[in-house]
């Protein structure tokens, strides 16, 4: 459970500072691209992430749960990632024109051309990333995502200020590529990793199919809106639709995302030690609760003043999708969960066929609602999330034993932070003359109040939350404490 704790305390780091960097690049972006520029953008960004994720072909993931890892297996795994990547790469850059076609805008193809460059450097820093998960080492995967992180964003800003428009974003993406790559080399100089091998080839191949054919579907969904409504509804549209949903993900990022990269590792672990994986399940889930939903709750309160302040007053159409949003996710919240504890137990295809089941009806349903504009698609989300979540929980249930009983219990405490925590904003909008429209000092009243009515609920509560946030405080005071300790001598 320590290896586990230090593993959440350093990947959030790692997501906080990598999410800072692109919350301040799309902050910067938005106020020097225009919302068309900017679904230009999404669209190819959409495209690159599905090429992407077939590229990974579950390797990663391949290596981190793998119970009888050997030199063998990393070796097939490169070699797997490496032909894969080349050949994507060139077809990325031969159907560029096809593609911007298709959309209608030439711009499209230079987009995919640039970014078709970097499928060349990714493989090289993809299984060093693995290995260094499997072993639990988040401060040195930290380390190498944030620089990595830092190169992507001054290449993006740099090149955006220069007047480099829509390109800046896929040029940071090479650079980002091209950091990992020769940081991954750099922190584990060990060139075996990258000796062409098919000795085990056949079984990352076997894993790999299952593994890319999930990420695919949910990347393919994730994307659709990207890919869809730019044909559909136009590349404004694919512009205001996206930042809704990337401000409305902000929370998730923060939060599961840091805990993403070590929920695998862990869950992995613990199954080969025959461990309560239900109970790990419920934790997490209460943790995850107690933060995701007030964030979202307080996201939609506030989407006015959120909106001004990360995209600008050009995006104020984006502010009732934002609010719409926020509230349809708080009912993804154990979703992060979903894919590690499956793959844990052995279960890949239980996770492909809950993909098969929920994501292509709400593809449908999506599709279906842009017909009617994009309030409307942002509604259809209370619909297909839920659906998406009960067809997740019927595998779970099935293979770990959960009850309804057990989860509500989980996330009675989560409901109750929520409501004290939302309890001083709708206060404050209630008596403001400006409504949801708040000024400067009533977003900042508003934030004070909900930060504080958050800490008192989960202290008085006394959510399993508020012991994981002292452990990671004591871990925090130790690792200052040690560096001052370190420096003393010197001074």
């Amino acid at each position: 459970m320590s290896k586990v704790r230090t593993g959440i305390f350093f990947s959030a780091a790692d997501k906080y500072a990598t999410q800072a960097l692109a919350v301040a690049t799309m902050a910067i972006m938005s106020r020097l691209l225009t919302p068309a520029e900017t679904g230009l953008y999404l669209v190819a960004n959409g495209l690159i992430l599905l090429a992407d994720q077939f590229r990974a072909f579950g390797v990663g993931v391949y290596i981190v749960q793998e119970r009888e890892l050997d030199r063998n297996a990393v070796r097939a795994g490169f070699t797997v990632t490496f032909a894969i990547s080349l050949a994507i790469g060139a077809a990325v850059w031969a159907s560029a024109d096809l593609v911007a076609a298709f959309y209608g805008d030439p711009a499209l193809a230079r987009l995919l051309v640039i970014a078709a460059l970097a499928f060349a450097v990714i493989p090289f820093g993809s299984p060093v990333i693995a290995l260094l998960q499997r072993e639990l080492a988040f401060g040195m995967v930290a380390r190498i995502n944030v620089t990595a992180a830092v190169a992507g964003f001054v290449v993006t800003v740099g090149l955006g200020l220069a007047g480099f428009g829509p390109d800046s974003y896929l040029w940071g993406f090479v650079a980002t590529s091209a950091t990992l790559a020769v940081m991954a080399f750099a922190v584990r100089p060990e060139t075996w990793i990258y000796r062409p091998s098919l000795r085990r080839a056949r079984r990352v191949l076997s894993f790999g199919i299952t593994s890319s054919a999930v990420t695919l579907i949910n990347v393919a969904y994730d994307m659709l809106p990207r890919l869809a409504f730019g044909k559909m509804l136009g590349f404004d549209a694919v512009g205001l639709y996206s930042r809704a949903l990337t401000v409305c993900q902000l929370p998730d990022r923060m939060i599961g995302s840091a805990l993403q990269p070590v929920m695998l590792p862990a869950m992995a672990a613990e199954a080969r030690a025959q461990g309560d994986l239900k109970a790990s399940y419920l934790h997490g889930h209460a943790l995850m609760s107690a933060a995701q939903w007030p964030a979202l709750v307080l996201l939609a309160l506030l989407a006015d003043p959120v909106v001004r302040i990360l995209l600008g007053n050009q995006w104020g159409e984006a502010v009732p999708l934002v609010r719409i949003v926020a509230m349809a996710n708080m009912a993804l919240a154990p979703a992060f969960m979903t894919f590690p504890l499956l793959v844990s137990l052995g279960r890949i295809r239980d996770a492909l066929t809950a993909s098969l089941i929920s994501l292509p009806p709400s593809a449908a349903i999506t599709i279906f609602a842009a017909n009617f504009g994009l309030t409307a698609v942002a509604a259809s989300l209370f619909v297909t999330a839920p659906f998406q979540m009960l067809v997740a929980l019927y595998f779970i249930r099935r293979v770990i034993g959960l009850t309804w009983g057990e989860l509500l219990r989980a996330s009675g405490a989560s409901a109750a932070v929520t409501a004290a925590t939302a309890a001083c904003p709708v206060l404050v909008i209630l008596l403001s003359a400006d409504g949801l429209a708040l000024g400067w000092g009533g977003t900042a009243l508003a934030l004070g109040g909900a930060a504080l009515g958050w800490v008192a609920a989960v202290m008085l509560l006394d959510h399993p939350l508020r012991r994981e946030l002292c452990v990671i405080a004591d871990m925090a005071a130790g690792v200052l404490s040690r560096r001052r300790a370190a420096r003393a001598p010197q001074a």
